[in-house]
């Protein structure tokens, strides 16, 4: 029997029997290839596997996976049902088919036009959000790389494959990782793939998106790499030494010996954001790399906490309008784009943290509150129509807020009103903020 599926071939769900017609390749890897499907009057897509030494022990697990109903989170492009073949030998699985729209990491992060600050910091919370709620179902995913991940960077969504990996912590594993993403305990054969080793791999794809290159490649690495020494072998001890036995971080503050080559873009990134999420990645490549549990590594608690505040810091350059990142702990930093220093911007302080007032920046439930449950917008800061680089707060909630500017008398914003950002206290019941 043929061990792949052709274009306009017959194949059957598992549990139903319902029938499916092979349309064009999508994509093919080491361990078999993507098609297109059609199903009744829709498209979905199907993996199907070559026939194996293990094909017993991989399919059980795929009907697990299955067996579990809903993805953890939508993010995940899930298993449906297992696929069968009367005329090719081995098995399928089921799934949606993700939408032209979701590119890879590399490709967003190497166009001409970056996505923006907001964007980048959203995509990151929808990739902690997703492996939080992966790791909460009991579940790892083990291999992350570049092609098992895409986004849409209009969106800002999250499109996470190759959903066959995935398996309970202690659970039978058929790939460890891909590569420069593997925790260094599991380069060194000293552990399998857990929810504490997916969490240095996390890290080094929220990196990536942030920083725009690997957290251990600098100097040091890059001068072991030399054309006299190709092939597997040494490409592997390589990968062994510098990312397992012997890692060192970019910017680790006590040693520089590897840090990024010059010209590298990470050398800007890195500048420009504050300097909390700095120290973030620093714990994630010092003691991360060294104490492989949940109290070295960095959970997805301190990530989603963390690019929240992130978000909430996105601000404009008052003397070139570029996008830059408010940095609470560095007062008078520079602008990474024109090296003027930048003023503090107006900022609205509450239960949930303190907010830049940013044009485009929104005052949700969580800001007012410090509920984590799903926010509600009820402000958004707009440009203000007679003052050149000031800006309003339009009330889209449901309620009148009660405002005291400082030295004016209380006043009342209902919904639609727009309200100058200067020094007050707000009451947007339910929450008292201050805007300084």
């Amino acid at each position: 029997m043929d061990p792949l599926i052709r274009p306009g071939q017959q194949l059957r769900l598992a549990r139903t029997g319902t029938p499916l017609t092979v349309e064009q390749r999508l994509g093919e890897g080491g361990q078999g290839v993507v098609h297109r499907v059609r199903l009744g009057e829709s498209s979905f897509a199907v993996k199907w596997f070559r026939p194996g030494p293990r094909t017993a022990q991989f399919r059980a697990c795929i009907t697990d996976l299955v067996a579990r109903g809903r993805a953890p989170h939508p993010a995940f492009v899930w298993p449906i049902d297992l696929v069968e073949s009367e005329q090719s030998a081995g098995f399928g699985y089921l799934m949606r088919l993700v939408e032209p729209r979701f590119l890879p990491i590399p490709m967003v992060l190497n166009e001409r036009q970056q996505p923006s600050f907001r964007v980048l910091t959203a995509i990151c919370q929808e990739l902690v959000a997703a492996m939080a709620a992966l790791h909460s179902a009991g579940l790892c995913y083990r291999d992350f790389s570049f092609g098992n991940v895409c986004v849409d960077p209009i969106a800002a969504e999250v499109a996470i494959m190759d959903n066959d990996n995935v398996g309970t912590d202690g659970g039978e594993v058929f790939v460890k990782g891909t590569g420069r993403f593997m925790a260094p305990e599991i380069l060194r054969d000293e552990a399998l793939p857990s929810t504490v080793t997916d969490l240095h791999s996390l890290a080094v794809l929220l990196f990536y998106i942030l920083v725009h290159g690997h957290p251990l490649l600098g100097v040091k690495v890059d001068s072991a790499y030399t054309w006299e020494s190709g092939g597997n072998l040494a490409e592997h001890e390589l990968l062994l030494e510098h990312f397992g036995r012997s890692p060192l971080f970019v910017f680790d503050p006590r040693d520089a010996a590897n840090r990024p080559v010059p010209g590298d873009r990470m050398l800007v990134w890195w500048e420009v954001y504050p300097r909390f999420l700095q120290q973030v990645f620093t714990q994630a490549f010092t003691v991360g790399l060294r104490d492989a549990s949940l109290q070295g590594r960095v959970t997805e608690g301190v990530w989603r906490r963390t690019l929240q505040r992130l978000g909430d810091c996105v601000s404009a350059c008052p003397h070139c309008t570029a996008e830059v990142f408010h940095d609470p702990d560095v007062r008078g930093r520079p602008c990474w784009a024109c090296r003027l220093p930048l003023p503090v911007p107006p900022l609205l302080e509450g239960p949930g943290g303190t907010l830049v007032l940013a044009e485009r920046s929104e005052v949700t439930t969580r800001h007012t509150t410090g509920d984590r449950g799903t926010p509600e917008v009820i402000a958004r800061v707009e440009r203000h129509p007679g003052r050149p680089g000031q800006v309003v707060l339009r009330n889209l909630g449901r309620r009148s807020w009660r405002v005291a500017p400082d030295g004016e008398p209380l006043k009342a914003v209902a919904p639609g009103q727009r309200l100058a950002v200067r020094p007050m206290h707000i009451d947007f019941t339910p929450g008292r903020c201050r805007i300084l």
